[in-house]
């Protein structure tokens, strides 16, 4: 992508003068669309009015979901690109502008909030499989850096909003089976009596997988409850999981022309799997002070038991042992300095972790020799204020600063080796945003905004390739970033456009070494640069049908990167593609809804050097499904076709996995139905 910033602004600035006969047309046939609010800045504001670039996704727009991974969801906001749906040992692997594309596993580089409370771990790593699907009503994305307001997060934030307990008591049941062995069970039950209210849900889901040793098995139960105050709103949530997977490991290209439904053959000798045993409790309290103030507290605390068997026999089977537990709160408060309305957000952050790591051998499946002992710990400490301020009646101004410290540490248990690795790091940062919007009509705004964000490594992340302890030579990642918008919004019209630019110090970058082919190590790439654009528009048509697109252009490369026997300066960064698509059209009358869509995607390369990659695919999917209402019960049957047209594609990509294991391949044409009850 070669635009320039200057031709670029050149081209919104023309999209804002033009006030398109579609949105004209729109309001005259169309249903209106309220006015768009967002939360995840920490504070309730107008989504037209904030200078940052946010997608609100409603899961009620896109009925008939079979929920198997928040994908489907995210693959309607530009700039957010996902990989490894179908693989539940690695887990969904979401990235926002190319943060969070180096994991192999798990979600790095962006804070997920689920009802306002951190899922992600202290030392800044995110697993998404506590999430019951079925209970996601609404999620915001909020694109870019966002340290200042979250902390360890260089990517973004994605919010995610939950089904609060219903007014009158109800029982929802869903049933659903699916190609590749998929059932699920679904049960969900709530009601309120007074100032309470609750809300119970279970979930369990198996999944043969579309290639050989891809068995899946993950059960759930989430429980809120919520009271309802005069003076504020007490939340207590609960969730547990029992989840078990197996892994069939990266192919390489030939082996892929030869089966593309094979498992690699080393994960099927050693018996490659995981399991995770989580429970986890938080407690919220959102409170009204004097005049428009609101403040929030929040706290968590948690216990996550893991264990997995990897593809080589050395150092391949890991457990740990995790207690975690954080508080943090914010207040906002409304006043008026030098004739200029402010709404100033400060608050604070402290998160703590600790992992009993142990590592053995993994003789063909069974545990043999102990290879590593320590304890791990992460303590992440923040704090942050941010000032929106309404200039005049058309200008707004958003400054932040924040200070955060994480020390993270180890204590050396294993003996065998004679040495003691033990260790600690402390790393500190500050980090400061500032925007201005400006409200070219009651129906338009444009923005810029600068702002700098750091992302640490996880503790597992900080392994030593050499042994125990941690990776002396490992870096925080420091990003400064720069955007441009325009945003629009009519009764049944909305869109947004944002480019950007990032540069990036010591980028995380993930390898793997010959002896350990399952496993990643990190190191840091010295230089970056990330330029991009992002398009999206929602258009409800007539009451009955809706257009929705997101598309993301970007150039994201190396601008400095060397190691001893490579230079790869220059190289586009892999597990990104230069170019992405998301286009949906849905009809919805009198309780029936059909939806087609496509998600398309350019070359994605799999490793530094660029020599190896996956070729672009577009997807084409439907989605149909009919309410039928009896009394005070409704049946919802409906059936999905993902990947209509049978096209060959990879569903996950090991970034510079050795031995060239890169792919991982995806399903061909599936088909699920399901039935949704609710009593």
């Amino acid at each position: 992508m070669r635009l320039s910033f200057a031709v670029a602004s050149a081209c919104l600035w023309l999209l804002a003068d033009n006030r398109t006969l579609l949105a004209a047309e729109a309001e005259e046939t169309a249903v209106e669309l309220a006015p768009l609010l967002i939360t995840s800045p920490r504070s309730n504001v107008r989504w037209l009015s904030t200078p940052a670039a946010v997608t609100v996704v409603e899961a009620g727009s896109a009925p008939g979901e079979q929920n198997l991974a928040l994908d489907a969801l995210l693959a309607r906001v530009p700039g957010v690109f996902s990989l490894n749906r179908y693989n539940v040992a690695q887990g969904l692997r979401p990235s926002i502008r190319g943060f969070g594309a180096r994991g192999n596993f798990g979600v790095r580089g962006i804070r997920v909030l689920v009802d306002g409370v951190p899922l992600t771990m202290p030392d800044g790593q995110t697993e998404l499989d506590g999430l019951d699907l079925g209970l996601v009503e609404r999620m915001e994305v909020l694109r870019g850096p966002a340290s200042v307001l979250y902390g360890n997060a260089a990517g973004g934030v994605l919010a995610i909003e939950t089904r609060e307990p219903p007014a009158l008591p109800s029982m929802q049941l869903d049933v659903s089976t699916a190609s590749l062995g998929y059932q699920r069970t679904r049960v969900e039950m709530g009601g309120s009596e007074g100032d309470f209210g609750g809300l119970l849900a279970f979930n369990s889901t198996t999944l043969d997988g579309y290639r050989e040793h891809s068995r899946a098995q993950t059960n759930s139960v989430t429980g809120k409850l919520g009271w309802y105050a005069p003076t504020g709103r007490l939340r207590l949530s609960f969730n547990a999981i029992d989840n078990r997977a197996e892994d069939p490991g990266g192919l390489t290209a030939a082996q892929v022309d030869d089966d593309r439904r094979q498992a690699a053959a080393p994960n099927l000798s050693f018996d490659a799997d995981e399991y995770i045993r989580q429970q986890r409790l938080a407690l919220v309290w959102d409170g009204y002070a004097t005049g428009a103030d609101q403040y929030q507290l929040r706290s968590y605390v948690g216990h996550r038991k893991f264990g997995n068997r990897l593809g080589f026999e050395t150092s391949g089977q890991t457990t740990f042992d995790r207690y975690f537990v954080g508080i943090g709160g914010q207040y906002s408060h409304h006043r008026e300095l030098a004739g200029l309305l402010h709404k100033i957000t400060s608050g604070f952050d402290l998160e703590a972790q600790r992992d009993d790591r142990r590592r053995y051998d993994n003789l063909t499946g069974e545990r043999g020799p102990s290879r590593q002992q320590q304890d791990e710990s992460a303590l992440s400490q923040g704090l942050f204020v941010e000032d929106q301020i309404d200039l005049s009646e058309r200008w707004q101004a958003t400054l932040g600063l924040r200070y955060d410290h994480v020390r993270l540490a180890v204590n050396d248990l294993y003996l065998a080796d004679s040495r003691d690795d033990s260790g600690s790091r402390n790393l500190e940062n500050w980090n400061y945003s500032a925007g201005l919007s400006y409200r070219l009509t009651p129906q338009q705004s444009v923005y810029t905004r600068v702002a700098t964000s750091f992302e640490t490594p996880t503790i597992s992340e900080l392994a030593d390739p050499q042994g125990g302890g941690f990776n002396a030579a490992l870096q925080p990642a420091e990003a400064f970033s720069r955007e441009l918008g325009i945003k629009g919004e009519w009764p049944a019209l909305r869109y947004a456009a944002a480019l950007y630019q990032i540069d990036l110090e010591e980028e995380l970058v993930a390898f793997s070494l010959d002896a350990q082919p399952g496993r990643s190590f990190y190191r840091n790439a010295g230089q970056s640069r990330r330029d991009g654009l992002e398009l999206s528009l929602g258009w409800q048509v007539t009451d009955a049908w809706r257009w929705s697109m997101a598309y993301a252009a970007n150039r994201y490369r190396y601008t400095q990167y060397q190691t001893q026997s490579d230079d790869f300066s220059g190289r586009q960064t892999p597990g990104i593609p230069r170019h992405s698509l998301f286009s949906e059209l849905a009809y919805e009358h009198q309780g029936g809804y059909v939806r087609v869509g496509v998600t398309a995607q350019a070359r994605v390369y799999a490793n530094d050097a660029n020599t190896q990659s996956a070729p672009g695919y577009a997807l084409l999917n439907l989605r149909m499904g009919k309410r039928v209402q009896f009394g005070e019960q409704s049946l919802e049957p409906y059936l999905g076709i993902d990947n209509l047209l049978g096209r060959e594609y990879f569903d996950n990509l090991r970034i510079n996995a050795v031995r060239d294991r890169y792919f991982e391949p995806g399903p061909g044409r599936t088909l699920y139905a399901g039935l949704r009850v609710l009593f």
